[in-house]
Order: structure tokens, then C-alpha cells, then sequence
């Protein structure tokens, strides 16, 4: 698979929109992570992220990204449309706070589980967060693809914010999967 390298350059917008650190549309490979870690780490010297801020959405983004090459589905086409497929990761910052916006095409199969897993998270403060971590850990609750949802978990921690999640039907069998996380400032 051909390696994609679309990233949208950072531009100074009035400070009511949205500025774009990261705009990532492509296939997603380790290859590719790597890239877009380079790319964080040269944007968040250039705007002056603080070390512990740049950490927090490194780790998020990171997380993203694990999670779109474990889950992404790759059907040849969907509707005769061979881009649709793709996944996309955007960082985005406003005053007060960096979001970071995951995308991805999953098989409808997965949806009750995440969606379950995410709204348990979002019940949970930080201390609840670190105990059901610690019980995943412990209990060896690994799915056949290797994960137990610990990346959920770490992006909840990191965020100390609810996670922001939707799912639009594609067809009968994949919907695009769409992924937030809000990271202070």
C-alpha cells in the first residue's frame, strides 16, 4: 500500500476558528505514525506547546493511530468509492484547548462494543478510570485483535474530559467510526 504524506500546514486563523496543527487523511501504517510524530513534534516547537501539554496529545494521537491500524477495515470499495475507505487524524487547537479528531471505517460488528466501552469510560472520574485500568490488567480481558480497550482508558486519563464519539452508516455492514478527545491548554 502506497504510503500517504498529506499534512496540511499550520495557518494563523482569527482566534474564533480553529487553528489546524495536524491534518493527517491517508492509509495509516507504522510507517506513518512515525511521520505524523515527527511532524507533532516539529509543529509544537514552532507554537511553543508546553512539554507536558505536547506529551498529553502525543500520547492521545498515538492512541489514535494504534487504534485505526488494529480496527481499520479496508473493503476494496465502499459505494464504488475506493477513498472513502481511509482514515484521518486531525489536531486541532483554539484557545483553551487541542482536540483530536480520529476517523476510521469499522464493521458494524464492533459498534455495541465500543460504543458500551466508551460510555462506561465516560462515567468514570480519574481515580475510577486508574482502578478499572488496573482490573483490565489484571483480569487479562485481551480481545482476539490484542487490545482490552487499554487505549480508551489511557485517552480518558490523559483527557480528564468525556470522550466525544459518533458512528454514521456507511452500508449494511460499515459505518465510519468518528473519535474525540479534548486535551487543556
Amino acid at each position: 500500500m502506497p504510503q500517504a504524506s498529506h499534512y496540511t500546514s499550520y495557518k494563523f486563523i482569527t482566534s474564533l476558528e480553529k487553528n489546524t496543527i495536524i491534518d493527517y487523511y491517508g492509509p495509516v501504517q507504522y510507517e506513518t505514525v512515525g511521520e505524523l510524530i515527527h511532524e507533532l513534534k516539529k509543529k509544537s516547537q514552532t507554537l511553543g506547546i508546553q512539554t507536558g501539554t505536547y506529551k498529553k496529545i502525543l500520547l492521545v494521537m498515538i492512541e489514535s493511530l494504534e487504534n485505526i491500524i488494529k480496527y481499520n477495515e479496508y473493503p476494496a470499495a465502499i459505494n464504488g468509492n475506493a477513498n472513502r475507505t481511509h482514515p484521518s487524524i486531525r489536531i486541532e487547537k483554539d484557545q483553551k484547548t487541542y482536540t483530536i479528531t480520529s476517523s476510521n471505517l469499522l464493521n458494524n460488528t464492533h459498534i455495541p462494543i465500543i460504543k458500551n466501552k466508551i460510555r462506561y469510560l465516560n462515567t468514570l472520574d480519574q481515580q475510577g478510570l486508574k482502578e478499572y485500568y488496573k482490573s483490565i490488567i489484571t483480569n487479562g480481558e485481551f480481545s482476539q485483535k490484542g487490545g482490552a480497550g487499554l487505549g480508551l482508558i489511557e485517552m480518558a486519563k490523559i483527557s480528564g474530559h468525556q470522550i466525544d464519539f459518533d458512528f454514521a452508516s456507511v452500508d449494511q455492514d460499515y459505518s465510519w467510526y468518528k473519535l474525540q478527545v479534548v486535551i487543556d491548554n
